[in-house]
This record gives C-alpha cells, structure tokens and sequence, in this order.
C-alpha cells in the first residue's frame, strides 16, 4: 500500500479510556474489551458521539509489554467511573497517514511514517503516539480504516 503522509497541527482532544499494561499478543483482546467498557459508560450519559475509537500506546518494553490506553475521543472531560478514566491526545504538530487494511499490517504506516520523517529531517516523539479506528466492528479487513498519529519533536 502506498501511504500519503501529511505533516499537520492537531488541537488538544478529550477522550474517555481505560488504560492496562499489554503485550503486542494481548492488545486485540484488551482492545474489544476497553472499547465495550468505555461506551457502557458513556452512551447511558450520552456522550458516545461520532469521534473515533482511538488506542495509544507508550512506555514500550520487550519484557513488560507497554501501557496501552484504548478508549474514544469525547466532546469535554468525563469524571472517572471505574477503570474508566478521562485522558487527552495532545496539542501539536503530528505526522500521520491513513492505513486501509487488516490491524495485523499496521507497522507498514509507522514505517512510511518514520521514512518520510527521516527524509525530511524530522524526529519523531516516539512517546505519545495514537492510533484512531473510523471503521465500525466486523467490516472486513481490506476496508478498515485507521489514521495513524506520530507526534513530531520540534523543528531544529
């Protein structure tokens, strides 16, 4: 897949998650679960709008596995309910692209990502990166859509 990546400023957003330590096998199975989590809390609140799933992912480690955060992005801060929990995707300038096709290929978007960052000189905050899911369950692998965000260091 060829990947077109844009270089852009992104505003601060809100989002609900639930947050666990995982490793690369466990995520799939955290991620369905935190999903489901999140959206019993916030649709009887009404605030299960049309923002995207999103998943983040830092503090990767081979051996502990990484914090991973999966939840939706929401309109304003919630007030924690359980292991439902508010969080935020910062404010700044990210490099990003869109991935079309199975969750299992994904590391083809880091790549192109981290190639076009190179290319131009451009480091990449390897600390807050995420991920958001604009296709709804069950779609069929070569039609998922997800948009993959790599904060960027600033330019020197």
């Amino acid at each position: 897949m060829a990947y077109d990546v844009q270089v852009t400023l992104v505003p601060r957003k809100d989002a609900a998650v639930v947050r666990t330590r995982t490793t690369f096998d466990e995520i799939p199975e955290f991620m369905r679960s935190a999903f489901e989590r999140v959206a019993s809390v916030l649709g009887p609140r009404g605030l299960l709008g049309d923002g995207p799933a999103i998943g983040r992912y830092t503090e990767m480690d081979p051996a502990s596995g990484s914090l991973s955060v999966a939840g939706f992005i929401i309109t304003s801060p919630i007030e924690p309910e359980g292991e439902v929990v508010p969080d935020e995707l910062p404010e700044g300038e990210v490099a990003s692209t869109v991935h079309l096709g199975p969750y299992a290929t994904i590391s083809e978007a880091y790549d192109a990502i981290a190639a076009a960052m190179a290319l131009h000189g451009r480091e990449i905050d390897e600390s807050t990166m995420w991920e958001e899911y604009w296709s709804p369950p069950g779609m069929p692998d070569e039609q998922v859509k997800t948009v993959v965000f790599c904060p960027l260091k600033p330019a020197g």
